[in-house]
Order: structure tokens, then C-alpha cells, then sequence
């Protein structure tokens, strides 16, 4: 048996949180933007489409970042994906759409698994902190595949995705979530300081990108002013 199918049997016998999920409870909480329809196509582990309506529909996981095709387990990850989703009916709780149109979000299957938590607790994705309020769930089970050293965990010093996608340039700063590319949210370094209620980029004259328990990290500016934050003094207006 192979490390992938190894990991396939040890992940679907394990009786874990994630597995034991309740679909009709998730579906109660559930907001009004939902989407249901099946996967059509898996092109990575974090991307997919979901054919719904008539329509095909891009889908990018929301909070996690799988390796690209081009990485070392990239190619386990879209398997892993494939695995679990490809053919069959999900369900996808809609955060926001981004520049390429792509719906973010939560994307849960007919045996009621959350994929983007399935993929961080089998190694197979870093727990991508993107979003100012942390999660604590996806924070616990990349904790548990790392001290497990599952799926990339085996590597010494993985690269995340995101590092792998850097580009020499820094792209223009989003306005408004319809302007984020979600791939690339670290590339604007936005970073919001949570005791003065200030957020920098890199224009700002006394940027820093470096971070710590302070600092928070937006994917635009409109969501900054949303959660309170205004740009501090030495940015450009």
C-alpha cells in the first residue's frame, strides 16, 4: 500500500471530529449565501467546480492553502480532493467572491465532512491565517498533522503555497473584497495593529511587514474599516 492510500485508510477509519460533523445541524446554521451542486472538476486541492443550476462555478476553500500542482505533495493534495468530492454533491457556504470570480468558502460533502478541514488534518494544506478572526478549529488540526508529521509535515521545512506564489512586485492594494485575489492576500501585506486600531500597507511610509500577536492580517481595506480599523497617519490617503 502506498503513503496516499495509507493515508486514505487512516483518515476515513479514524473517528474524528471532523468526520463525525452533522450535516443537518450545519445546514441549520447555515447563512442565505449558500450554494449546492456537484463537483465537476478538481484542479488542485483547494480549488474545484461545482456545477449548480445550469451553471459552473469556481471554487476556491476558504482559510486553507493546499500546495500547488508544482509542489512536493501538490499532486497527493488534488488527489485527495478528487477523492473525496469529485462526481458528488457538496454544499458551499459562500464568504465573498474575489477578483477572478471565484467563490470563497466552506465547502462540505454528502457524508458531511468540511473538505477544507479534511485537507489540514491529513497534511495535505497549511491553515492559511487570512482572516482576523482566528480559527481555532483549523488551528488544532494543522497543529495535530504537524505533531503527527502527515502528509508535507514530513518535510523538514515544507514551503508554503503562498511563498511559492510570490512574485517580485507588490500588487495594488484592494479596496473592496470584489478586488481580492485570495491566493495573494499576503502579497499586499496589509496589516492591522490591534491596540491602536491602525492599518498599514506597504505604501505607508513606517510599514512593517513583520507580524506579531498585535498585528492582523486583511484581506482588503474595506474590511479593515469594517472591523473598526482606519489607516494610520503615515499612509497615503
Amino acid at each position: 500500500m502506498d503513503s496516499f492510500s495509507r493515508l486514505l485508510c487512516y483518515n476515513e477509519n479514524m473517528l474524528t471530529p471532523v468526520a463525525l460533523n452533522l450535516l443537518s445541524l450545519w445546514l441549520a446554521a447555515a447563512p442565505v449565501n449558500m450554494m449546492t451542486g456537484q463537483v465537476v472538476a478538481v484542479h488542485d486541492g483547494d480549488t474545484l467546480t461545482v456545477q449548480s443550476g445550469g451553471s459552473l462555478y469556481k471554487v476556491r476553500l476558504s482559510e486553507v492553502d493546499a500546495p500547488e500542482p508544482g509542489q512536493v505533495f501538490g499532486k497527493q493534495a488534488r488527489e485527495y480532493t478528487k477523492h473525496l468530492a469529485l462526481g458528488r454533491r457538496v454544499w458551499v457556504k459562500v464568504s465573498m467572491i474575489d477578483t477572478h470570480g471565484r467563490r470563497i468558502g466552506e465547502v462540505i460533502t454528502e457524508d458531511g465532512r468540511v473538505l477544507n478541514e479534511e485537507l489540514v488534518y491529513a497534511g495535505l494544506a497549511w491553515y492559511y491565517r487570512v482572516n482576523p478572526i482566528r480559527n481555532e478549529r483549523l488551528q488544532r488540526l494543522e497543529h495535530y498533522a504537524f505533531t503527527q508529521k502527515l502528509g508535507l509535515w514530513v518535510e523538514p521545512e515544507p514551503l508554503p503555497p503562498w511563498e511559492f506564489r510570490r512574485e517580485s512586485h507588490i500588487p495594488q492594494m484592494p479596496l473592496t473584497a470584489g478586488q481580492v485575489d485570495y491566493d495573494r492576500i499576503f502579497h499586499y501585506g496589509m496589516v492591522g495593529h490591534r491596540r491602536t486600531k491602525t492599518v498599514r500597507w506597504p505604501a505607508c511610509k513606517h510599514y512593517r511587514l513583520r507580524r506579531s500577536h498585535h498585528t492582523l492580517v486583511f484581506h482588503s481595506l474595506q474590511q479593515a474599516r469594517e472591523l473598526g480599523f482606519k489607516p494610520a497617519g503615515d499612509c497615503p490617503r
